[in-house]
């Protein structure tokens, strides 16, 4: 069976992501990009992306992906967030956790 098909993305901070989470969703700024990789910051903390598609210093992104090694995401997708609401984002965020 897809894993995909098994377990949705589950939004989470990223201070409470754990080695038993398979497939989240994550959203923050990206803070510094290198070539095939991002890190976001969510204000709880910081994690790298792989990615190697195009983001922005600065971009308020929502990343939905697989965790990996120590702590990294996989990304499956990046959606652009740079025209919503931040502070009542986080507040729904908290709600869903």
């Amino acid at each position: 069976m897809d894993v995909f098909r098994r377990n949705p993305y589950r939004e989470k901070e990223i201070k409470n992501i754990s080695k038993k989470d398979i497939l989240i969703s994550v959203s923050g700024v990206v803070v510094n990009k290198g070539e095939s990789s991002f890190m976001i910051d969510d204000g709880s903390g910081q994690v790298a992306v792989l990615y190697d598609k195009s983001v922005n210093e600065g971009d308020y992104v929502r990343v939905l992906g697989m965790v990996i090694g120590d702590g990294e995401i996989k990304a499956e997708i990046v959606q652009d967030l740079n025209k919503i609401d931040k502070k009542l984002h986080r507040k729904v965020i908290k709600l869903l956790e």
